[in-house]
Parts: C-alpha cells; sequence; structure tokens
C-alpha cells in the first residue's frame, strides 16, 4: 500500500481535498465495518449538506444533492488488543462541488494510523504518569526489544497545533506553538482532557473515562487536509455562495492508509 489512502485512480487529475466529516458511527467493533450486518445505511449516514459549499442532502423536490460513493477501507491500531483492524468507511459525494465527504468515528482523526483514543492514552502514560516509551510501545503493540518510540515526541508536538490533533483548539486554549518539552505537553494535554469534560481526579478513573473524553472532543466536527471546523459552519473564508466549481474527471479509490504509521 504505496498510495494515500486519498489517492485517486485518475491520478492524472487533480483533486479537490476530500472533506472528513467526524461522527459517532459506531458503538461496538462488529458495527465499524460499512459492510457489516446492522451497520448504519447510507441514508442514516448521508450528511444533511455539503461541508464545503452548504449544498442540502436533497432539495425541496426530494432530489438528491450528495450521494453515495462507495467505500474505502482504513488500517487502524488499538482498538482491537495490540493487533492491526481493517475498517470499511462510508463516503459521499456532493454533486454541487465535487468534494467527497467520508464518515468516520468520532475516536479517529484522518490520516493517523492510530485512534485517537490510543494517542490520548499512550500521551497521558508518557507524560502524566511518567512511564517508559518502551512499555507504553509494548502496550500498543511495539516490540518489546524497542527502547524508544518517536511517535510519543511526535504526538507530543503535534498536540493542539496539528490540524489532525486537536489543533483547531490550540488557540481558544492558548496553545499556538508546539509543546518542546514535557512540562508544556503535559499543560496541553491537562487542557484538551478538561475540554473533554475530564477532571484528572484519580489515575484508574482518568484512564477509565478517556474514550468518552476524546469522543467528546471530536463530535460535529469536519476535516480537510489542512483545517477542521464545527459541522453546519462553512470552512474559514468559504460561503454558500462561494462554491467551487467541480473539477473531477475521475472518481477516487480510497484503499490504503500509507506506508507506516505517521
Amino acid at each position: 500500500m504505496a498510495r494515500s489512502f486519498f489517492a485517486d485512480r485518475a491520478s492524472a487529475t487533480t483533486l479537490q481535498p476530500t472533506v472528513v466529516i467526524l461522527h459517532n458511527l459506531a458503538l461496538s467493533v462488529e458495527q465499524l465495518c460499512a459492510r457489516s450486518l446492522g451497520a448504519p445505511s447510507v441514508e442514516e449516514l448521508r450528511p444533511t449538506a455539503c461541508g464545503a459549499c452548504g449544498r442540502l442532502a436533497r432539495d425541496a423536490e426530494g432530489a438528491l444533492g450528495i450521494v453515495g460513493h462507495g467505500l474505502y477501507s482504513r488500517q487502524v491500531r488499538g482498538l482491537v488488543q495490540t493487533t492491526w483492524m481493517v475498517i470499511w468507511v462510508r463516503r459521499y459525494l456532493c454533486r454541487g462541488c465535487g468534494h467527497t465527504m467520508s464518515r468516520l468515528p468520532n475516536w479517529l482523526h484522518p490520516w493517523r494510523w492510530y485512534a485517537a483514543t490510543v494517542i490520548i492514552e499512550a500521551l497521558f502514560r508518557h507524560l502524566l504518569l511518567s512511564q517508559s516509551a518502551r512499555l507504553i510501545g509494548v502496550r500498543f503493540g511495539r516490540p518489546a526489544e524497542a527502547l524508544g518510540w518517536r511517535s510519543l515526541r511526535r504526538w507530543r508536538g503535534q498536540l493542539l497545533v496539528a490540524p489532525t490533533l486537536w489543533g483547531w483548539l490550540g488557540p481558544r486554549l492558548g496553545a499556538r506553538v508546539a509543546a518542546a518539552t514535557r512540562e508544556a505537553g503535559r499543560s496541553y494535554l491537562r487542557r484538551l482532557l478538561a475540554e473533554g469534560g475530564e477532571v484528572v481526579a484519580s489515575t484508574v478513573q482518568a484512564l477509565r473515562e478517556l474514550s468518552s473524553t476524546v469522543r467528546a472532543t471530536l463530535r460535529d466536527l469536519v476535516h480537510n487536509r489542512k483545517q477542521a471546523w464545527l459541522w453546519r459552519r462553512f470552512p474559514p473564508g468559504a460561503s454558500l455562495g462561494s462554491a467551487p466549481t467541480p473539477a473531477r474527471s475521475g472518481f477516487p479509490t480510497e484503499k490504503g492508509s500509507g506506508t507506516g504509521p505517521p
């Protein structure tokens, strides 16, 4: 899988940014696969409006403005013990502007191999519990002989700064630059947990409630490759009257998640 899972099979054309809407897709692992029995239907997951141009899913006559656009596979780590798993994500296409929308669960960031819940637990153990990188890595499936885990430092530096690690909250929570030290990382993490409604009273309680805390921070969001914003709001600088002209000549097939964990 050498290509991004947003790669277009018709690679000769330039793609518009793909919009990813995060929401509570499933309550159990069995429901994660859009092909599974009991998974939400195409109609249930259909966005009410395009997150890019604002076009409604159905017009006044009932004609569809946002249509089903197939499925793509997505690899995720950290949901089932220490193994990788593949989930299938449902995708939609806006007939007005040509953007696609993928319905992800609210425990998963777009363009990340590890679930958001895993990232926060790993940072919690690293920054607040001062556990070793080796011990944390083993918990999430890394080889026992690996002494370090560079992702921990990278996640710490990107927390509340990168668009795919709660960067949209950074300015409001006072996080404008990357956390260069553990102390700064601890401060950022505590602010994020408080945003999700969690006050760290005890280690056991905090670890038990991390999942619901993360879900609360990712609810009702729209992502593209550079920004994130609240659902039902237009992207910064966009308006209903400035929808881009459709430029897609081929439909994307999203099958991989890259060559390795980011």
